[in-house]
């Protein structure tokens, strides 16, 4: 009789303990998913005034766009600061140093039909950075990614004086160019 006193003592105290740990889990929702409680962040409210808005083109970016736009008018919708991986699918593997452009790199602008917004051409503004050789190092690669497509790539220094009539002579000409190119 004492034995079966014993066994039931210990009965009685496993279901205590089931009872306990079912309760835990019943109120603590990381533990039903399966992650630690303390990696569950909830994100802070931002304060007002955290965040600055930034202007989107530099002054000289702007007068370059506007120079462009008179250039090119209604026929193409012109994009500034347009992420590569925006403008580019990959189909396949691409070197570590192609993939990084492609992922992280942006053009300046891009002229897509207004239709389609299928992109048409992408234009590059070299200011006096794009002399170090980690930089030409950098434009090579976005050349090589444009070239790869099949989609031309201009190029304008900051320091020109941008005449319209040059600007549209040059671009329909990438674009010809381009045309032909594709057959």
């Amino acid at each position: 009789m004492e034995q079966l006193g014993g066994i039931l003592i210990a009965a009685a105290c496993g279901l205590g303990l089931l009872l306990v740990l079912a309760v835990v889990w019943l109120l603590n929702p990381s533990i039903q998913r399966g992650t630690p409680a303390r990696a569950v962040k909830r994100p802070e409210a931002l304060r007002e005034g955290s965040l600055q808005i930034r202007r989107m083109l530099s002054d000289a970016e702007a007068a370059f766009y506007w120079a462009l736009k008179r250039a090119v008018g209604d026929r193409w919708v012109i994009l500034p600061r347009v992420p590569l991986h925006r403008v580019f699918r990959r189909i396949e593997h691409l070197p570590r140093e192609m993939y990084t452009m492609l992922e992280n790199g942006e053009v300046d602008f891009l002229l897509v039909h207004p239709r389609s917004w299928e992109p048409v051409c992408g234009i590059e503004l070299d200011d006096s950075t794009h002399h170090s050789p980690t930089r030409r190092e950098r434009d090579r690669r976005k050349e090589a990614l444009f070239r790869a497509a099949g989609l031309p790539l201009l190029r304008w220094s900051m320091s020109e004086r941008w005449d319209v009539e040059e600007i549209a002579t040059r671009v329909s000409a990438a674009l010809n160019a381009a045309r032909k190119a594709q057959g």
